[in-house]
């Protein structure tokens, strides 16, 4: 793993509007940028320049901006507590407390705690133990389908990304994406398979991920509008 060493802000203007850089170096080899809540995060090589940076971030400049309006949609984190429906598959359910075992059923939720505080973490935790087997199945029934091998699966529980697969072929799916519809989890595990073939986002790619599923259009679209509210708890 790559060892950083710790932030300096720098700041920069891209498309008319002042950012704000955390900046920091690594045992890496490229430039990694990253956007998450606290805004633009940057992470240089040891010896990069850091002259060239502004170089590099406005040939980003589409890319940052983009996200950092996707990120300032969001939807302001909900407080949980008895009774706050969360969906689970694309299906509204109402949060239930005092359980013995979690469990799910047609109209709710059942989490393990009756402290309302630990609400978040046993919904997290409920989430996980049955995203461990569905998005699994999911996964090896396509991954089945389109013939393609994986060497690993894991659960993610990242801030702002549904999946992600290696050179290894190590896929991560995240566990945020039991609130959604199965025709969109699907789209997700197919996109994240392709990419063991195709490691970008080239037409070859797409056209790839349309043989398993013709509508990805409209299925990363809904994602876009609607995946932002499985962040907000």
């Amino acid at each position: 793993m790559a060892r950083s060493l710790p932030e300096s802000i720098r700041y920069c203007r891209l498309g008319g509007r002042e950012l704000s850089v955390r900046l920091s170096r690594s045992s890496r080899r490229s430039v990694g940028l990253r956007i998450d809540a606290d805004g633009l995060a940057v992470t240089l090589p040891q010896r990069f320049p850091l002259a060239e940076l502004d170089s590099i971030l406005h040939q980003k400049a589409g890319w940052i901006l983009g996200k950092l309006d996707e990120m300032a949609q969001r939807p302001v984190a909900q407080g949980l507590s008895e009774g706050t429906q969360v969906d689970w598959l694309g299906e509204p359910r109402t949060v239930q407390l005092g359980a013995r075992r979690a469990s799910i059923d047609a109209d709710a939720l059942h989490v393990a705690t009756s402290d309302p505080a630990q609400l978040p973490q046993a919904l997290e935790k409920l989430m996980r133990r049955e995203a461990r087997d569905f998005l699994g199945e999911r996964l090896a029934f396509w991954a089945a389908r389109l013939n393609l091998q994986v060497s690993a699966f894991k659960l993610s529980g990242a801030g702002t990304r549904w999946g992600s697969c290696t050179s290894q072929g190590v896929v991560r799916l995240n566990w945020r994406l039991m609130q959604a519809p199965i025709p969109v989890i699907d789209y997700v595990v197919i996109h994240e398979l392709c990419h063991l073939v195709e490691l970008n986002h080239s037409d070859r790619f797409w056209a790839l991920v349309a043989t398993a599923c013709p509508d990805w259009k409209a299925k990363r679209d809904w994602l876009k509008r609607e995946g932002p509210r499985y962040f907000a708890w």
